[in-house]
């Protein structure tokens, strides 16, 4: 009987250490930002024709080249509504993580068209 608590204990033990591993090995920069920018419907009303992504209005406004305006940081403020453009905060809050958030911003703010 000890001798099964004791694997049992064991197996516990290396389940635990490998989850706990495996949570630290997750490479956080593999996210996919054009997929988080669809997938939190950013495209309903942004376009980004350089890579690919349009929006069904009319008048979206192309973020194709937003990266030689501003900046991921505050890309990030405006986004999160505590900063503003020409006097009007973000019509929509994020829905996505922070690490979603990141990745998104900073690929924004890496578009320039050449």
């Amino acid at each position: 009987m000890k001798n099964i608590f004791s694997y049992l204990f064991f197996i516990l033990i290396i389940v635990a250490l490998y989850g706990f591993a495996y949570s630290f090995a997750q490479d956080k920069s593999s996210i996919d930002a054009k997929k988080v920018f669809e997938t939190q419907k950013c495209n309903m009303c942004h376009s980004v024709s350089t890579d690919g992504i349009t929006s069904k209005k009319k008048d979206a406004i192309d973020l194709s080249n937003v990266g030689s305006t501003y900046k991921a940081d505050f890309l990030t403020k405006y986004i999160k509504k505590e900063a503003k453009i020409k006097d009007a905060a973000h019509k929509f809050t994020f829905k996505g993580t922070e690490e979603e958030l990141a990745a998104v911003t900073k690929w924004l703010g890496s578009l320039k068209k050449k």
